[in-house]
């Protein structure tokens, strides 16, 4: 069964007259209208014309992500709020506006006690830490740990595990 000249017709002007609603499907040029940010979202409208010379409108709702404050005395954070202070990530536990940071409001993100952390290359192990400090990292592209003496950081080698130990895992 073929298509009747009468329905190819019929079928091309209705997809000819849908199409001309949808300039963005034709690659119409379009602009960006406004951009509306309430409640956790930027609202965009875009704009264009469709072939018939109409203004249409389509709108875009783009979602927040989460942002990350520097922290500032004075400012008001509240439970679940991101932070950056002295050089590390905090989220908060209980809602403040504190003049001085209180760690006691605070967890700190990463390690619990800032003891360790993981970096991917040993050029990124931080050079910061004091005599007094003992720190661990584990380097990723070494697949190995290194230690703060006090000093320098010191690679920890692992101990070597035996066939018969790796056997023992398995029994």
């Amino acid at each position: 069964m073929g298509l009747s000249a009468v329905t190819y017709a019929l079928a091309k002007k209705y997809t000819d007259e849908t199409a001309i609603q949808f300039g963005g499907l034709k690659g119409a040029p379009c602009k960006i209208k406004s951009i509306v940010k309430k409640d956790g979202q930027n609202i965009i409208t875009f704009e264009w014309k469709n072939d018939a010379g109409d203004t249409r409108e389509s709108v875009l709702y783009v979602d927040d992500g989460t942002p990350i404050y520097t922290w500032t005395a004075g400012d008001t954070y509240k439970y679940g709020d991101l932070v950056i202070y002295e050089s590390s990530f905090y989220r908060c536990i209980i809602e403040n506006h504190d003049m001085v940071f209180d760690t006691n409001k605070w967890n700190e993100i990463g390690s619990p006690d800032g003891n360790y952390d993981i970096v991917n290359t040993a050029s990124e192990l931080p050079a910061r830490f004091t005599s007094a400090d003992r720190k661990m990292y584990y380097v990723v592209d070494e697949t190995i740990f290194y230690y703060w003496n006090g000093t320098e950081w010191v690679p920890q080698n692992p101990p070597a595990i035996s066939d018969e130990d790796i056997d023992a895992l398995f029994i």
